[in-house]
């Protein structure tokens, strides 16, 4: 990997610096984080962002553009929708639990509950809604079951704004995201910062690295024809990191995935995007 560009290492700076005890607020974080990288990748539209690797490789952008509808394709959606309408042995489905059915809210989430004290992501919510109703949970990380509701769902908030809050009782989960992303862990002792901030579209084994904001928005992406979520690309990085991965729907993940998605703050949501097999050997990115 080439050096990191000046802008993104004070962008790290930044954030490494940003004290524990003293919170500094997340638009803040957001907004100069943009900033920076804005310096640091001038032919880049923030809009671009949205597009992962696929905005530092056209070869890739255009096999996107060729499986735009592998979601479609490959059934994910179709048994999303199937297991989102089921009816519960008291006569409710998934749907019943959510606004509008489920429709433009994908962009909305994670949320902090403030009665728990937690943040809550797609897939807790929807695992929530099955307790209230008696039914058996869903393994978070289980891309045939929970994988293909939060794609349905994502497809039905296709081109909604990211749009995640972050109220003064969260800013310590917000707060504890942004620690994870900048700490380095591992047998490698890297950090996500370490590739995605200072490796931020240059080349790292065949892959372009993507910058943190536009990672959630295409947080769920088909791959081998099944839903990989956001969480479980997270565990894969950690595992190339050789750190043993948090738990899939753990209060670490869930907090680094409310950071991720805070940074994408107005960006398009683009669900279910096609990637390449990770055993192809192609210039392809997470």
């Amino acid at each position: 990997m080439h050096c990191p560009e000046p802008a993104i290492r004070i962008a790290v700076a930044a954030l490494l610096m940003a004290p524990a005890l003293a919170l500094a607020a997340a638009e803040q974080v957001r907004s100069e984080l943009a900033t920076r990288l804005k310096e640091a990748l001038p032919g880049l539209a923030a809009t671009d962002y949205a597009l992962g690797s696929a905005a530092f490789d056209p070869a890739l952008r255009e096999r996107l553009e060729e499986n735009r509808n592998a979601a479609a394709a490959s059934g994910v959606l179709e048994e999303g929708k199937r297991l989102w309408d089921r009816k519960f042995r008291n006569g409710r489905t998934l749907g019943g639990c959510f606004p509008n059915g489920g429709r433009r809210i994908a962009g909305t989430y994670p949320q902090y509950d403030a009665r728990l004290k937690r943040v809550v992501t797609l897939e807790t919510a929807i695992n929530q809604c099955l307790k209230a109703h008696k039914e058996p949970l869903l393994d978070a990380d289980d891309p045939r079951t929970m994988g293909a509701i939060v794609a349905y769902v994502r497809s039905l908030s296709d081109g909604q704004k990211v749009a995640v809050r972050v109220p003064a009782a969260a800013e310590e989960r917000f707060e504890d995201g942004r620690r994870l992303y900048v700490t380095r862990m591992g047998q490698r002792n890297f950090a996500c910062a370490s590739c995605h901030l200072q490796g931020a579209g240059k080349w790292y084994a065949e892959r372009a690295l993507s910058p943190p904001p536009g990672q959630a928005v295409h947080g769920t992406v088909i791959r081998n024809g099944v839903a990989i979520g956001l969480q479980t690309r997270i565990r894969e990085c950690l595992e190339r990191m050789g750190a043993a991965p948090f738990a899939a729907g753990s209060d670490e993940l869930n907090n680094l995935e409310y950071f991720l998605t805070y940074l994408s703050n107005g960006l398009v949501l683009k669900a279910n995007p096609w990637r390449p097999p990770r055993e192809a050997p192609v210039r392809a990115g997470s």
